[in-house]
């Protein structure tokens, strides 16, 4: 049942601490049809093989029988033959097969909670290249009623951390949502971090460590943002690549208590077999009044809104039995359902809002 705003922020406080989203994009949020184009060792001879993201994770560190082609990369960066627009057509062809990446319930109810998240993938785009990507997925994939969850959580947020209680927005959230003044602040303070693009210096020789400092560096901001608001932070990190997950496990295990005295809990989440996915959580302190109620999905989660708090862990307990409906079985129902909209998808028009998934 849909409350209306006034009932809806008359029952949600701020927490006592505030959860982000950090999420790897290929093969985590989603699997998308982008190759990378290498050379496989036949014989005494070189010839050409294009592999998926998930193939290249496993092939990459095999230096006796592939080799990266001299355009490699070439259909991840923005620079590439089919420009900045490969990324949110790619995009689209896995969200209409089907291609939906064991990240990709989380990240929909990151997004229908209004919660801050940050994209830390290998690609070489810009932000605004990925950016455009998420913007469809909300225009497009969001149902009426997850719409409806994301911009009243918004505006709980701005209700009870801004400045003028959220005076300045709108109350109902008509038209493009991310056309949408509240919806584009919200975008404005997430993270698209393609480390490999050329704002960054290029394509990184250790795409482990250029993930860390990106992630260290949003660290930075959750923390210095808890301290302003006297609450305490927690944040989590999902990757499918088990090198990347095994880097940011021990750097996690490592950190000093004083380097990020706001951030409470660290938590990673190897999705890299859906099937089996791991978590390693460890927990800095507990000064908080910590409950075993944490947030469904990435329970650890992570990211902010400027001076919006998230409220998710509070509404949202965690567990299977505890979730509400339009949740529970969310991941299976969007399979279907998307696939079956391909050709709506893909000719760009819009998914009917309120369509049961």
């Amino acid at each position: 049942m849909i409350k209306n705003f006034n009932q809806f922020i008359s029952e949600s406080g701020p927490s006592d601490h505030l959860l982000y989203y950090a999420f790897d994009w290929d093969d985590n949020i989603l699997y998308m049809p982008t190759v990378i184009h290498m050379e496989r060792k036949e014989g005494d001879s070189w010839v050409p093989e294009d592999v998926s993201t998930s193939k290249f994770a496993e092939v990459r560190s095999d230096k006796e029988n592939y080799r990266l082609a001299d355009d490699a990369f070439s259909n991840f960066r923005d620079t590439g033959p089919n420009g900045p627009t490969i990324f949110l057509e790619d995009a689209k062809k896995a969200i209409s097969s089907g291609k939906l990446g064991p990240a990709w319930n989380d990240f929909i109810e990151c997004l229908s909670t209004g919660s801050l998240f940050a994209i830390i993938t290998a690609r070489g785009h810009e932000s605004e290249t990925m950016r455009k990507g998420v913007e469809w997925i909300i225009d497009n994939i969001l149902t009426e009623e997850q719409l409806y969850s994301m911009y009243n959580h918004l505006m709980m947020h701005a209700y009870h951390f801004g400045e003028d209680r959220g005076e300045q927005y709108d109350r109902i959230l008509v038209g493009k949502p991310s056309d949408n003044k509240l919806v584009k602040e919200y975008l404005d303070n997430c993270e698209f971090v393609g480390v490999s693009a050329p704002s960054r210096g290029g394509s990184p020789a250790n795409p482990e460590k250029a993930k860390e400092e990106a992630l260290l560096d949003f660290q930075h901001k959750i923390n210095d943002f808890a301290a302003k608001r006297n609450l305490k932070a927690k944040i989590g990190f999902s990757d499918d690549d088990l090198k990347n997950v095994q880097h940011i496990e021990d750097l996690y295990a490592n950190l000093s208590k004083e380097r990020f005295p706001n951030i409470v809990e660290y938590t990673v989440k190897g999705t890299k077999n859906p099937e089996n996915i791991t978590k390693k959580v460890r927990v800095v302190e507990s000064k908080v009044n910590e409950t075993s109620h944490q947030t469904p999905g990435l329970e650890s989660s992570v990211l902010k809104f400027t001076d919006f708090g998230n409220m998710t862990g509070q509404l949202y307990p965690q567990g299977p039995d505890q979730r509400q409906d339009d949740y529970a079985n969310q991941f299976k129902r969007q399979t279907k359902y998307l696939a079956k909209k391909s050709k709506e998808v893909l000719s760009d028009k819009t998914v009917k809002k309120g369509t049961k998934l």
